[in-house]
């Protein structure tokens, strides 16, 4: 019998505790409100990589969300003009510290 079936196990033990251990920290580090913008970011990578989406029937907060933007039609990220906050320095929305909105500019 062969080795290799073994070490392919092995391997996807390996990645499967991986994986786990990298959604742990995002989740610990968000929980915690200490996460940096980076791994808010790679958070959000993590879950469209794992084809994980959310739907607004099965989600309290996204319900919650859709009732306090519905009424105003105001979106955090959408600056009174209608136009998206941009950055300064890159010229797009990037949500990084150095941001500046148009009406900044």
């Amino acid at each position: 019998m062969s080795d290799k079936p073994n070490v392919l196990k092995a391997n996807n033990d390996m990645l499967n505790q991986l994986h786990s251990m990298v959604a742990q920290h995002l989740i610990k580090q968000i929980a915690s409100g200490e996460a940096t913008i980076q791994e808010i970011a790679a958070a959000t990578k993590f879950l469209k990589d794992n084809n994980v989406t959310a739907d607004i029937e099965f989600s309290a907060p996204l319900r919650q969300l859709e009732q306090e933007v519905t009424p105003t039609m105001e979106l955090p990220f959408v600056t009174e003009d209608g136009g998206e906050e941009t950055c300064g320095t890159c010229e797009e929305p990037c949500g990084e510290e150095h941001c500046v909105t148009k009406d900044d500019k």
